[in-house]
């Protein structure tokens, strides 16, 4: 590979904080601009994106969890970023090592990343198609099988999507295309998609372009779930999953999971809780499903640091655990799930109160 074009080493940091403000008040074309500015400066296509584009989104995701910006100004600065990847990606000429299809997983709406990282392999030599956000895996199948790509690529933001992961991952192998699996829903170090049985796994765009210079890959680790699935506690927690919900409401009795009464900070979370509710079970659900409690810990622990920013108690998650774990008395890995959870967040309340 060729040595990128020297660049004067503060072009980007500079850039970046226009770029930002840019993003704060949904400036589409001065975001644009900044970043073709950057190319026609020198800086490196993938730089721009990576450095520049996905390390904003990063920024972008903290200031709501912070409460200092909005979901809808995070929506908005989320399109901008949109447009500004499809502008780079128009100077990215065509492929020619092979042909990689990319795909979020079903009920994974967090399209960006994947785009990005789309982008990053067409400037490799790769020829990519990008099939977007939550792609069912009986589809993503059928395109398989009409154009025989020599890899498939699949993003996960949040492991919550583990268990559809798993289907599309087993789906795709039986069509003979070898899986590279990407996002930090497969676990920061790959451990999830490892235990799936993917081909690979990359943590960032970077590593992917390496692994595909590497194909043909090694067989991959044997499917530690199998294809039965993992049996009956998690299709029973799936069965109680709207009983869970109801339940969780009626023991909230007016308060919110964020453990305030409404207001400027319940905009986001607290505006749609019967859906955050079910987003709880539903990552105790993929917890059990990979027999990993981590799973479900690490989806709590996000959410003890969002209410520790938002400056907001802890009693509403407190009553959503003690009611979780009446309902399932009868499902000991849930419980024992529910139990680290627990613990997890009241080390978190002594932490915040000491």
């Amino acid at each position: 590979m060729t040595s990128p074009p020297s660049v004067p080493a503060d072009l980007l940091p500079a850039a970046y904080a226009d770029f930002l403000d840019a993003l704060g008040v949904a400036d589409e074309d001065a975001a644009v601009g900044i970043a073709l500015d950057l190319l026609d400066a020198g800086v490196p296509p993938p730089r721009v994106l990576l450095d520049l584009v996905g390390r904003s989104q990063e920024e972008v995701g903290l200031r709501w969890q912070r409460g200092s910006w909005s979901v809808a100004q995070e929506h908005a600065a989320t399109a901008v970023n949109e447009r500004v990847v499809a502008a780079l990606g128009r100077r990215t000429p065509p492929g020619s090592r092979g042909h990689v299809v990319l795909a979020c997983l079903d009920g994974e709406w967090h399209a960006l990343p994947g785009r990005l990282v789309a982008e990053v392999l067409r400037l490799a030599g790769w020829t990519v198609t990008f099939l977007g956000a939550s792609v069912p895996a009986g589809e993503l199948v059928a395109y398989l099988h009409q154009h025989g790509p020599d890899v498939v690529a699949v993003s996960c933001a949040l492991p919550v999507h583990l268990p559809a992961a798993h289907r599309t991952i087993v789906a795709a192998q039986r069509t003979g295309t070898p899986v590279l699996a990407g996002g930090p829903g497969f676990g920061a170090d790959g451990r999830w998609a490892r235990k799936l049985g993917v081909d690979a796994w990359a943590p960032d765009a970077r590593e992917a372009v390496r692994l595909l210079d590497e194909l043909p890959w090694p067989e991959p680790e044997p499917d530690q779930v199998g294809d039965d699935g993992p049996g009956a506690e998690y299709a029973g927690l799936r069965e109680r999953r709207s009983t869970l919900v109801a339940a969780a409401l009626r023991a909230l009795d007016g308060r919110t999971a964020l453990g305030s009464t409404g207001g400027d900070l319940g905009a986001g979370l607290d505006a749609g809780l019967e859906d955050d509710l079910t987003q709880t079970v539903d990552f105790l659900a993929a917890a059990v499903y990979l027999s990993d409690p981590e799973v479900f810990t690490g989806y709590l622990g996000w959410l003890a640091a969002l209410l520790t920013e938002r400056g907001a108690g802890f009693d509403g998650i407190h009553a959503v655990l003690t009611e979780f774990d009446g309902g399932l008395h009868d499902f000991p890995f849930a419980q024992e799930c529910l139990a680290r959870g627990s613990a997890l967040v009241r080390e978190q309340v002594a932490g915040a109160s000491a």
